[in-house]
């Protein structure tokens, strides 16, 4: 199974699946412009590591000494605050003069049984086209008033790992989302190797649909709004996890007139809009306990 996104959304899958009998590849993010990813990169350069570290997290037994130290903050001057497993991160990439050795290194050490993937070998910057206008870097689509229409790259097509692809390729399931639609799914999946890798795999491909509406990046658009913009950047998916008492949510037929499955369940915490452990946990198994089908939603 691979698993594409980034930040708290993809650490929540991660952690519902960390015990499951699957072998699982997360392909991560690392075009975050933000916090302390995006300080290290505007004082060091590189890619962002902070969702790498992360879905690490999440994979590692609960109350791993070494997982709760790579949380901790601690001062670098200059640049401030940084969790600790940032750092460990860029200097593991230092010494191993590659990221995604580093990052495996470190899920040695945390004992992790998943692969987690860096989604780019080049440091990639995101762009989209909005308003009229472009905006440059994930933190100002974000947080974007106008319109997203597409998401662009800088470099315009960057060097897809080869992990990642082959993960893809190879996986009966490929799980999108939650998370941020433009800025984590689609800063993995538009990519425009993985886009082709997408459209190639006989994996069944699920949306995990976002529970709320993201102020700014989404604000105003419907769940129909959150597929048509999959889509517009050439991905199809096979079937749409969803909670039908979500902000974001879907009528059956309307998936079902696009050739898309329905799978509506209770996933919702106490907290508005975040997906809650266990009811994602008992959704993902039930989909990973039924027959695989390879049916390709309608284009």
């Amino acid at each position: 199974m691979t698993v594409i996104g980034g930040g708290h959304g993809l650490a929540a899958v991660l952690a519902a699946l960390r015990h499951e009998p699957c072998e699982l590849t997360a392909v991560v993010t690392v075009a975050d412009d933000g916090g302390s990813s995006g300080e290290l990169r505007r004082h060091g350069g590189g890619p962002a590591v902070g969702d790498l570290r992360r879905a690490l997290v999440a994979l590692a037994a609960d109350g791993t000494p070494l997982a709760r130290a790579l949380e901790r903050p601690v001062m670098v001057d200059r640049s401030g605050r940084h969790p600790l497993g940032n750092l460990v991160i860029r200097s593991l990439a230092d010494v191993f003069g590659d990221l995604g050795h580093a990052v495996d290194r470190l899920g040695l050490e945390l004992g992790i049984c998943a692969q987690v993937v860096p989604a780019t070998v080049d440091n990639v910057s995101l762009m989209a086209e909005a308003g009229g206008g472009v905006i440059f870097g994930e933190s100002a689509i974000g947080t974007s008033q106008a319109a997203i229409r597409r998401l662009r790259f800088s470099p315009e097509r960057p060097r897809v790992s080869d992990a990642a692809l082959a993960s893809i390729a190879t996986s009966d399931y490929v799980l999108l989302g939650p998370g941020s639609l433009f800025t984590s799914v689609l800063a993995v999946c538009a990519l425009p190797d993985v886009v082709s890798a997408l459209l190639a795999t006989a994996a069944r491909k699920v949306w995990i649909c976002n529970l709320q509406r993201q102020p700014g990046e989404t604000a105003g658009m419907s769940a129909s709004g959150h597929l048509a913009a999959l889509r517009r950047h050439g991905i199809r998916v096979d079937a749409v996890l969803y909670d039908p008492e979500a902000e974001v949510s879907f009528a059956p037929t309307h998936l079902a007139r696009r050739g898309v499955e329905a799978i509506p369940r209770p996933l919702q915490d106490d907290e508005p809009g975040i997906h809650d452990p266990v009811l994602l946990r008992t959704a993902l198994r039930g989909i990973l306990a039924r027959p695989r089908q390879t049916a390709s939603a309608a284009s």
